[in-house]
Order: structure tokens, then sequence, then C-alpha cells
């Protein structure tokens, strides 16, 4: 099985999962909330990209940790198939309800 290093402690397959059921709401909320473009499916989700869409979002990691209730490096470990576009995802719906 090939696989990536996340950042994380633990590598992932490269098949990342891509089928969200809310993927297409995600692509609503980026083009209402950002100006950035959506991660592709096949990039995983690493601490250190996961930290960039922090900071462009304007979400401090506190105020994530305290949200999500998981540190990003926990966030990976939890869901080592899901893209850096499922977590992107679900910042923006934290930021379209907070």
């Amino acid at each position: 099985m090939n696989q990536i290093n996340n950042g994380g402690n633990t590598p992932v397959s490269n098949q990342l999962k891509s089928d969200f059921m809310d993927s297409a709401h995600w692509d609503t909320l980026a083009e209402r909330l950002m100006p950035y473009r959506m991660p592709d499916w096949d990039v995983p989700a690493t601490v250190q990209d996961m930290g960039v869409w922090l900071d462009r979002l304007e979400i401090n990691e506190k105020v994530y940790r305290e949200a999500m209730n998981t540190s990003l490096h926990e966030w990976v470990d939890l869901n080592p198939t899901w893209p850096l576009r499922a977590f992107v995802g679900l910042l923006l719906e934290y930021k379209f309800t907070s």
C-alpha cells in the first residue's frame, strides 16, 4: 500500500475519501466566504497545511481546538483518509455558523 506522510504521527494511504455529502455545500460556502480556491480532493490534510487554512479563514487555532474539541494532530489521526478539502469544508461550515 502506498503511504504518504501527513505531518502527523500516522502515515495514511494515498486513497483519500472524496464522497462527502456536504461537498457541494462546501463549494457554495467557499464561493461566498473566501477568495481562495478549495484544495483538490487528492491533497492530504497535513498539520502545516491545516494551519495555513486556519490563518486564511482567520480562525485562531485555540478557537478551533475549543470548537472542534481536537488538535490538528488529533484530527489527522482521527481522519486519516480525509483530504485537506474536507477539513477546509468543515472550517467553512464553522465560520458560516459562528
